[in-house]
């Protein structure tokens, strides 16, 4: 293989782009690229090229534990038992205050808006 780097790239973006080939990673695409082509450095350029790809980065596989079913809150039996807390934030500033923090009841869905700084 000539070393051209124009010509090496390409026949990496042809072997990498190509619906048929899968987008398979970087092992599988230095095994489709060397059926016919080698060069020295071949296994650099295509993990280069591999890592540089978004969709590839996006669609890769993550070895992570699945994190299990999801269960339900529990239901309130009381008021004021269960509460949520949340801010509101980026407001313009008025008196001072420039957020509100939400309290709110999950069993009476009372709120309080309470203003801050």
């Amino acid at each position: 293989m000539p070393k051209d780097e124009k010509l090496r790239v390409e026949i990496i973006q042809l072997h990498h782009d190509m619906p048929i080939a899968g987008r398979g990673g970087q092992w599988k695409m230095v095994e489709l690229v060397t059926r016919n082509y080698w060069w020295p450095g071949i296994m650099k350029e295509v993990k280069r090229y591999v890592e540089g790809c978004d969709q590839c980065q996006r669609m890769k596989n993550r070895a992570e534990m699945p994190a299990g079913k999801l269960r339900p809150n529990q239901v309130p039996e009381r008021p004021w038992q269960y509460i949520s807390v949340d801010f509101i934030t980026k407001l313009l500033v008025s008196k001072g205050y420039d957020l509100i923090l939400v309290i709110c009841d999950r069993f009476s869905k009372m709120s309080y808006f309470v203003a801050m700084t």
